[in-house]
């Protein structure tokens, strides 16, 4: 079964079999289960009749304690399994990735008919983002998909494009699959999406508000997941969500350097070189507006000298390693490099005005 035609539900019933049929293999009982991965035994039996929801901590110890890897149990590739029955799923509740003991109902909303979902649910969205392996610049795109007709929860599916195609040519896309949960006290959307076919997880975050009868227009949140480059290194970055499909491939990229400027780990202090500003008023010479405005921009600057470094040049330098790493923390320290970065309210309003004129114009 594909993991495209199966839902959490159903995948947590696979794992949840498989878990029975490694006890059965050595030849354990959930008694000396629950022993080994210090899991009540009340629990772990309600979490292998598929009465509870299986949690990412419970994996890790029910791993631990079989002493296998998690990429063995959640995969669906695996041949040891292919001799499991799949369970009826029409039976499995719906109640969502979070088990209900971690959920405070008052400040973490789950249930779709909660008006905080208005104007999220029953939406599909364009997603932007930056590829996250260093060496491509290009943008990424996709769609999300807020659902909340056949469950209790709002479920959420992304659908990324990855810019690559197979070898028969076709594009090639990861989906993902998981829920959006509301913080109404922090004011915040939450939305937890796994892909068990590469075995990754990756935490969606962005602003909520109440929207009553209007749909959500655009939002600039952070996407938290593995690089996909070969160190799968963690990575965090700026997604851009919007109802309104924007330009930024093919023959119109209209967009694009709007786009890709509010995806930058910015703050409100900008370091741009001269040559830099320089051949932007070249490009943009016919654009008067534009000309102007960066001509009150480098009348608004103050000049003052940088050093740039790549500290990969510093590899060769003859001093020793501990000298090394103490002097560039400490030049890090003073250097332009953010310590943080906060998608701030300003964003969001820059991006919705920008989507509005837009709409305005057609």
């Amino acid at each position: 079964m594909s993991i495209l035609n199966m839902t959490a539900e159903e995948y947590c019933e696979i794992i949840t079999a498989r878990i029975n049929s490694l006890l059965e293999q050595k030849n354990l009982k959930q008694l000396d289960l629950s022993a080994r991965s210090n899991i009540g035994q009340s629990s772990l039996s309600k979490i292998l009749k598929g009465e509870m929801r299986l949690t990412l901590q419970h994996i890790f110890k029910i791993c631990t304690a079989l002493n296998i890897a998690p990429e063995d149990l959640l995969s669906l590739n695996k041949d040891i399994y292919s001799d499991l029955s799949i369970p009826n799923y029409n039976t499995l509740d719906q109640t969502g990735i979070f088990n209900e003991q971690y959920m405070n109902e008052q400040v973490l909303i789950q249930d779709k008919n909660h008006p905080a979902f208005n104007g999220f649910k029953n939406n599909s969205f364009y997603i932007y983002l930056y590829s996250t392996i260093t060496s491509e610049s290009f943008l990424l795109d996709g769609e999300i998909i807020f659902d909340a007709t056949t469950s209790s929860f709002c479920r959420a599916k992304m659908i990324l494009n990855t810019g690559k195609v197979d070898t028969e040519g076709r594009p090639i896309k990861k989906v993902y699959s998981g829920e959006l949960i509301i913080s109404l006290t922090m004011g915040a959307c939450y939305c937890v999406l796994t892909n068990p076919d590469i075995g990754e997880i990756c935490f969606l975050n962005f602003k909520h508000m109440y929207l009553f009868n209007r749909d959500l227009e655009c939002r600039v949140g952070t996407i938290s997941s593995s690089s996909s480059g070969g160190n799968r290194l963690p990575v965090i970055q700026r997604i851009l969500i919007s109802k309104q499909p924007l330009n930024v491939s093919g023959k119109d990229t209209s967009d694009l350097e709007f786009v890709q400027g509010q995806l930058r780990l910015n703050n409100s202090k900008m370091l741009i070189s001269k040559k830099d500003l320089d051949d932007l008023l070249k490009k943009y010479a016919n654009n008067s507006v534009l000309t102007d405005f960066f001509e009150k921009f480098r009348d608004t600057t103050e000049p003052e000298e940088y050093y740039l470094l790549d500290e990969s040049n510093m590899k060769n330098v003859p001093i020793t390693s501990d000298i090394k790493t103490e002097g560039l923390g400490i030049l890090r320290n003073i250097s332009s490099a953010l310590r943080y970065n906060k998608v701030s309210t300003k964003t969001d309003e820059f991006v919705f005005e920008y989507i509005c004129n837009k709409i305005s114009e057609k």
